[in-house]
């Protein structure tokens, strides 16, 4: 396509292992050292982003991820990742020390820290933030708001935390190749607005807000096929309350990732933050309580409700 001499320049470029993984090796130094300078040359302190987490393979990794200020513009970097022996406070802060001290950083050159939901980066005592100020007690340690949104559905009322159980029906359908493909036949035949269901994921902080989406998109569909295959809760759907509970959970949902999805971005700033949090609270302090949506069955009579989709809430009467 290129010619024989494009061909003949090409041939001559190595293309060894060594000579394209030394390559990338170098190319991340390269941006590694432009980080770290800008850290250094930074006008105000740099904050830190820490979560540690367990990959496939059962070994524990630390990221971090640095944010600061760089020609008056907010920027947000990956800084490292390690893996630990052990998640005990004093170990995961040794590759932050150890990272400093390579790359001539200090901790007085930090203003905070934010850790996710691991207990051992959340203790007083002895946990990471606990380590971190006896060293440098201006550090101000928060914790992520996402991972308290995550926090806070593992503590849900019995009636609506009994409705999250559709999600095993779900992953039940998706643990199969051949159920997910009649299913999603199914689906088809009868003209469906969704044709595939989200796999729930724990991990996943908005994953249940799709699922219980989706879920009601082919709530029809989904209570013939379980019906069909005699699952446990193939009568769930068939309950007009659960519908109903169902309906005003996807919107609590909807509510959250909504606000999750605006707290994040480059550039993000806590004025930002402040405002997004309050238009939230305005929003929400006209959400109605469950007992009195089925009590007045306010689902009935409006096809939308704070975050309008294009979807039907018309629920069937039992």
């Amino acid at each position: 396509m290129l010619g024989e001499d494009t061909e003949v320049k090409l041939s001559q470029i190595p293309l060894s292992n060594n000579t394209i993984s030394d390559r990338i090796e170098d190319m991340s130094k390269d941006i590694l050292a432009q980080v770290v300078a800008d850290l250094i040359s930074s006008p105000a302190k740099f904050s830190l982003q820490l979560d540690e987490t367990t990959d496939v393979s059962n070994l524990s990794q630390l990221a971090v991820l640095v944010r600061y200020v760089k020609d008056d513009v907010i920027n947000e970097d990956f800084l490292f990742c390690k893996s630990l022996t052990t998640t005990k406070a004093a170990e995961v802060k040794k590759p932050v020390d150890n990272f400093f001290k390579d790359n001539s950083l200090s901790w007085d050159m930090v203003s905070a820290v934010c850790s996710d939901r691991v207990p051992v980066t959340l203790g007083r005592e002895s946990g990471f933030g606990a380590v971190v100020k006896a060293d440098a007690p201006h550090v101000i340690v928060t914790h992520c708001i996402l991972h308290r949104h995550a926090l806070a559905i593992k503590t849900l009322p019995p009636k609506l935390a009994e409705v999250l159980k559709i999600v095993d029906c779900v992953n039940y359908m998706q643990s199969s190749a051949l159920r997910h493909r009649i299913f999603s036949e199914l689906c088809k035949e009868m003209g469906s607005e969704c044709e595939v269901l989200l796999y729930h994921s724990n991990i996943g902080w908005l994953s249940r807000g799709e699922v219980l989406n989706c879920v009601f998109a082919v709530r029809v569909e989904l209570a013939l096929f379980l019906q069909e295959h005699q699952h446990c809760h193939a009568d769930f759907l068939k309950n007009y309350e659960f519908i109903l509970i169902l309906v005003h959970l996807d919107d609590i949902f909807a509510a959250l990732n909504h606000l999750n999805h605006k707290m994040q971005g480059g550039g993000f700033n806590i004025i930002e933050a402040e405002e997004n949090l309050k238009a939230f609270e305005t929003i929400t302090s006209d959400f109605p309580l469950l007992d009195d949506c089925v009590r007045s069955k306010i689902y009935l009579e409006s096809e939308t409700f704070l975050y309008p989709r294009n979807r039907s809430k018309q629920l069937p009467r039992t």
